[in-house]
């Protein structure tokens, strides 16, 4: 495997070793080396995108303003999208134990606008170093309570990013196809990527439901099959695997042609 033929993305920044969608774990994987880091947003009661995989304050990740716990009870009315931008990040993260990374390091992060999470990572390590930013928009359609509608979505999403410097290279992607449609509909020129995890549905049923071709298509890296190499590459999409994390894994979807891939260890690259 020669490291030029392939393109590397940090899952949440460096997931495996620094607290996930953190400042100090784009940073640590930028430095890496890798071709891309990879960030989830979701999105505040005052309408700015909030780099955070999940639209609550986790109780297994965060912790009050004050220091103390989030019971499981508490987590469902922590809920992002009826809290201010300025009220979320009083909250932390990055300093629970995470039985899942037991070896990630401890270190105290907040959960940021996209805005201020970008201009942070330019200002720590200069005009030199911009890896593609590729933002999962985490969304369902179904839960209006969590989620802006797909036609609102997609217009912050718009907006917030033309905001953004413009030498950071940006790919979207998505599990929510509705919004990726809705993108799509309102001219979004950045490159879309559709996310599943289903082996029953294929790439020609996805591409049915979004009414275009989209340009990436990321996996599940154990639903990754030949049939599904070849079907990417007859219609021109891109194909990225997620979450590679063992050098068996790596060389197993390499033999079969994957050449996109998204890792909580990009080390192991």
């Amino acid at each position: 495997m020669e490291r030029q033929e392939i393109f590397v993305q940090g899952h949440r920044g460096y997931r495996g070793k620094y607290p996930e969608n953190s400042l100090i774990a784009c940073e640590k994987a930028i430095v890496l080396g890798v071709d891309a880091i990879e960030i989830d947003v979701v999105v505040s009661k005052d309408n700015f995108l909030i780099v955070s995989h999940e639209p609550y304050m986790c109780h297994t990740l965060c912790l009050k303003p004050d220091g103390s716990s989030i019971s499981q009870n508490e987590e469902a009315a922590l809920n992002l999208y009826k809290m201010s931008a300025a009220e979320i990040s009083k909250y932390s993260f990055g300093t629970l134990p995470y039985a899942k990374f037991p070896d990630q390091e401890k270190i105290k992060s907040h959960k940021l606008t996209l805005l201020e999470f970008c201009a942070s990572l330019e200002k720590k390590l200069g005009d030199d170093l911009f890896p593609q930013l590729t933002i999962e928009l985490k969304s369902s359609s179904e839960k209006n309570d969590w989620f802006p509608t797909a036609k609102i979505y997609a217009k912050l999403v718009l907006e917030q990013i033309s905001k953004l410097n413009e030498e950071w290279p940006i790919a979207l992607q998505s599990f929510d196809m509705e919004l990726l449609k809705e993108l799509d509909k309102q001219g979004c020129e950045l490159p879309l990527i559709v996310l599943n995890e289903k082996n029953d549905f294929t790439i020609d049923d996805i591409c049915e439901k979004l009414e275009f071709i989209p340009d990436g298509y990321g996996a599940l890296c154990t639903i990754i099959d030949e049939e599904l190499v070849e079907d990417c590459i007859t219609l021109g999409v891109e194909l990225s695997a997620w979450t590679v994390n063992s050098k068996e894994e790596i060389e197993k979807l390499y033999k079969l042609g994957v050449r996109n891939f998204i890792s909580d260890f990009p080390d192991l690259f």
